[in-house]
């Protein structure tokens, strides 16, 4: 096991299912730990460990299989880069009809106040339909920040991992979005403040756009005047890139 590693840290893995620390695990690096595979009670593990997140200084994440492709890395994560930034730098006039400009970021909703409980419902459907079954814990201060820390590259045809979680960061502050698991190509993340207004809800389609445009092409009937409307009602949001 590799130094340096805390007694509480050390204690914590051990009480884990099988699994294995990956990467260097020592500063700068994050610790990055993986199961060996699908885990019995995944959610229920999940819920656990994101409840003790603050004092263990680990973020769980449910993942699709244990990611050999992830090169664990320290830095940042980000927080150079700006939402606001990256969306204006891929916003072309045709984007997103109706707006013929870029419009801005998307206003954030009322106070959030059940993100937490959001998360923990959107993991257990994430498990329960078997889209991922594995766990993972890597040392971030916020689930928004692990995509980076990671290196993940399931999305580095269209954006950054770097880019993505600065993306997330900010539907963390104005949707009380929370990044629940990692698939391959996908991510899963509960959304505790979905859009209210309409206006809102358009500008809002138009960022998930230019983060992650595969989802709208990927289905054929899928009607582009009225994915706001969705937008608004649902408390996870999928994304998937080719």
């Amino acid at each position: 096991m590799p130094e340096p590693l805390s007694e509480d840290l050390r204690q914590l893995l051990d009480d884990l299912p099988p699994g294995r620390l990956v990467g260097p695990c020592h500063d700068p690096h994050p610790v990055v730990w993986m199961s060996g595979g699908p885990v019995t009670g995944a959610a229920d593990w999940w819920k656990r460990l994101y409840a003790r997140r603050s004092a263990t200084g680990l973020y769980p994440l449910l993942l699709e299989y244990p990611d050999d492709s992830c090169e664990p890395v320290g830095g940042g994560y980000g927080t150079d880069a700006d939402a606001g930034s990256y969306f204006r730098s891929k916003w072309m006039d045709d984007s997103w009809p109706p707006f013929k400009e870029w419009p801005g970021l998307a206003t954030p909703s009322a106070g959030v106040t059940d993100a937490d409980v959001c998360a923990g419902e959107v993991a257990a459907a994430v498990v329960r339909e078997g889209r991922a079954r594995c766990l993972a814990l890597v040392q971030v201060a916020r689930g928004a920040d692990a995509p980076a820390a990671l290196n993940w590259p399931g999305m580095t045809n269209h954006l950054t991992a770097q880019e993505l979680s600065a993306v997330l960061r900010s539907w963390e502050q104005r949707f009380g979005a929370r990044v629940v698991g990692l698939g391959h190509g996908s991510l899963y993340l509960s959304v505790a403040a979905p859009p209210t207004d309409v206006h809102q809800a358009r500008v809002l389609t138009a960022e998930h756009y230019l983060a992650c445009p595969d989802v709208f092409y990927a289905d054929p009937d899928l009607d582009w005047s009225t994915c706001h409307e969705e937008l608004m009602q649902r408390r996870e949001w999928r994304f998937w890139w080719d």
